[in-house]
């Protein structure tokens, strides 16, 4: 060992033997810091972290266990539990343990963030479910934010540049930074003024290269607001984020609505769950048919896909095909293990079976772990696949992994996450991939590259179909080797490739989103007025607003607590956070006050007045219970009083909540109060309204009362009450 190395702190240590793949060095130095630091909370957790950095996840794990042991209110080493579990396909695990850091920590930004990406590795969590926690944590984004935030004014382009702003912790080589780093060099610098603005610690060439085709800025020390202020400072018209809620996201900027238009490209492959983004920018082949329902955000396909491909420099060239020397066919996947589970090792099992001499190699990171090696051998021992025929790697340098392609003939997709730059690399190197697209984006990036090249039959229906084609492919030596031999003239002679073509339909697609949106908010004032209805339901089927608010001079703000209803904000009457205060000219509420109980109605109407501006007013109605008590009294609880699309109401439907509904769970239909025109006056008064007019429709059955904060003269409340209140 150099002297030097003695005088280095030992983590420093640890980490250098590392970074030069002396594995055996490293642990033993961090087994030395352990034991001379073992009831150091810090130190267990930075050693923790080199160790799964580097693929050791049960040395980390029996780091973070002890920190939890020494520090059971510290939660830092649960969270790093949670990551654990995620890189061994522990996914059930993981789930529970960022449900138990949730409801610890709320608030806390890496927990919801990592939980949220978490569900994406996961086959059990179902499409609806997942954009349900993207919704909710744009809910909590923007109260995080202070409320909902209105558009800066869109300036025309009236011959300008377009000035586009990046934000990603990923300028680096990492597969965003390699991506955008070719189409920042190919931008038409006429058209568009480029701005990049990053929040990661890892600088290198990439960082470098980016740093000289735009307007670099490091906001890695930035908070949210100060970041906000700085976007806004240099006028960008278009800000696009770049990680989505991968490690090091900004995201929650953008619910300080610092830039006029707002999308989400490249670096994530779901809902960012803001309604603040104007788009989600993929392509044809990433959106099944049912694709734009996993969405927030508006769906944008640009015409030649998703993003393009560049190889790095330092790429070897293709080898070739191992069958020729081997005499059998070698499978590999070289994907993040959080990608494998169980429907995977059943199809990768079922083709090893099915071709008995073939061979298979896994490689990642984690594979440095041997507990997860010896389950992963396991899972293929029990499914009929001899531990003899796998061969599990460790971690490389890039170069050197790029290399390893040469042991490989067919490359195997995990699914339902499959690889993105993998399978990018992996064709390049020569080696087809076999995948399986299914409903999530993410489930479709190597059927996305695949059908860009003209090779979409490599693309499975379903398992069988997979297990088919691989099959298939390691059956036909000929097709191996043309394909191995043609793959990278196919690929460059591709939209994957054509990088200046895909920066220019990009570009053109910016300006047109851009001219689009500033079109519509012309014809929509700045000065334009807000409704917020609350418990609006779905835009399909929900309450619809009167037609007092239904022109252009009102635009319309849904708030609703079911996130299957697509509202704008989720939220309840009881807690409307995520709305600013004064931050809304007029509230609609269409029978929801009667759903909370008496002592909750207080609460209520001050949120209502709350978020209302100073001259704003309340629209509201809910059942009258004078009319009802009539229809009891005249012995009718039971009778229809009147029909609705539900079917026959009637007054017990009204005074308790529709009693189907109630039938079939839905509890929340619940009637919990009740009121007079008396009664509900009088609530609105001590809630702070200075001017109220109401009415009862007998034949309606229901009250309709208008209450504004301001003091109105009696004949303007009138004037205004005839103009909205229904006849």
């Amino acid at each position: 060992m150099n002297p030097v190395d003695d005088l280095m702190p030992p983590l420093q240590r640890a980490q250098d033997f590392a970074k030069a793949g002396r594995f055996e060095e490293m642990l033993k130095v961090c087994r030395q810091i352990i034991n001379n630091n073992g009831d150091s909370i810090n130190i267990l957790l930075d050693v923790g972290t080199l160790l799964s950095n580097f693929g050791f996840l049960s040395d980390a794990h029996e780091c973070y266990e002890r920190a939890c042991i020494l520090s059971p209110d510290d939660l830092r080493g649960v969270g790093n539990l949670a990551n654990l579990a995620r890189d061994a396909g522990n996914h059930t695990e993981s789930r529970t343990l960022y449900k138990t850091l949730r409801d610890r920590l709320p608030n806390h930004p890496v927990i919801r963030r990592n939980s949220l990406l978490s569900l994406e590795y996961d086959p059990e969590v179902s499409d609806l479910d997942r954009l349900a926690e993207a919704k909710a944590w744009g809910a909590w984004a923007v109260k995080q934010s202070g409320g909902i935030r209105p558009r800066p004014e869109i300036l025309p382009l009236a011959g300008r540049p377009l000035r586009l702003g990046y934000l990603s912790a990923d300028f680096c080589q990492h597969t965003v930074g390699l991506f955008v780093m070719e189409v920042l060099k190919s931008l038409n610098h006429e058209r568009i003024t480029a701005f990049t603005y990053s929040a990661g610690q890892v600088k290198d060439w990439v960082t470098d290269a980016i740093s000289i085709c735009s307007n670099f800025r490091d906001i890695s020390l930035l908070d949210d607001t100060a970041l906000a202020k700085q976007i806004r400072s240099d006028s960008i018209d278009i800000l696009i984020d770049l990680s989505g809620h991968t490690a090091g996201s900004r995201l929650s900027v953008f619910a300080h609505r610092p830039a006029p238009v707002q999308l989400s490209w490249l670096g994530y492959f779901a809902s960012t769950g803001l309604s603040c983004m104007d788009a989600v920018l993929l392509d044809q082949w990433h959106v099944s048919s049912t694709g734009e329902a996993q969405f927030v955000e508006p769906v944008v396909r640009l015409p030649m896909g998703r993003f393009c491909y560049t190889p790095v420099p330092f790429a070897p060239p293709v080898s070739p095909a191992p069958t020729l020397a081997k005499g059998y066919i070698t499978f590999g996947c070289f994907n993040n293990t959080s990608k494998l589970n169980d429907a995977v090792f059943d199809v990768w099992a079922a083709i090893l079976c099915q071709i008995p001499e073939s061979r298979l190699i896994l490689k990642w990171r984690t594979f440095n772990d041997s507990a997860l090696g010896d389950k992963v051998k396991d899972a293929f021992n029990s499914r009929g696949v001899a531990v003899d025929r796998l061969e599990l790697r460790g971690p490389s340098f890039h170069v050197d992994l790029l290399k390893e392609y040469a042991d490989i003939d067919i490359a195997l997709d995990p699914f339902p996450f499959t690889g993105g730059l993998t399978s990018c690399e992996a064709l390049w190197m020569g080696v087809p991939v076999v995948t399986w697209p299914q409903s999530r984006v993410v489930s479709r990036q190597t059927f996305a590259f695949l059908s860009a090249i003209g090779l979409a039959e490599l693309a499975a229906r379903d398992a069988d179909d997979y297990v088919r084609i691989a099959v298939e492919m390691a059956g036909d030596c000929g097709r191996l080797l043309t394909l191995r031999k043609q793959m990278r003239e196919k690929m460059q002679n591709s939209p994957l490739m054509d990088v200046p073509g895909f920066a220019s339909g990009f570009e053109q697609c910016l300006i047109e989103l851009y001219q689009e949106i500033y079109t519509r908010e012309k014809n929509y004032p700045m000065n334009s007025k807000t409704v917020l209805h609350v418990g609006a339901g779905h835009k399909q089927n929900g309450a619809k607003l009167p037609p007092f608010f239904q022109t252009p001079e009102w635009r319309e703000l849904r708030l609703d607590i079911d996130p299957v209803n697509e509202p704008d904000i989720i939220g309840t009457m009881l807690d409307m956070a995520a709305v600013e205060s004064g931050s809304v000219d007029a509230l609609y509420s269409a029978h929801n006050i009667e759903h909370v109980y008496a002592h909750e109605v207080p609460v209520v109407l001050k949120e209502f007045f709350r978020v209302l501006r100073h001259d704003g007013f309340l629209v509201i109605t809910c059942p009258d219970l004078q009319s009802i008590c009539a229809l009891v009294a005249e012995d009718k609880l039971r009778d229809p009083a009147y029909q609705s699309p539900a079917g026959p109401i009637t007054p017990l439907d009204i005074l308790y909540g529709h009693g189907e509904a109630l039938a079939h769970g839905h509890f929340f239909m619940a009637h919990k109060c009740g009121f007079t025109l008396k009664t509900l006056t009088q609530s609105l008064q001590e809630a702070g309204f200075q001017s109220i007019a109401g009415k009862r429709r007998v034949k309606g059955l229901d009250l309709w009362l208008l209450a504004v904060k301001e003091q109105m003269t009696e004949k303007q409340i009138r004037e205004l009450a005839g103009r909205i209140l229904p006849g």
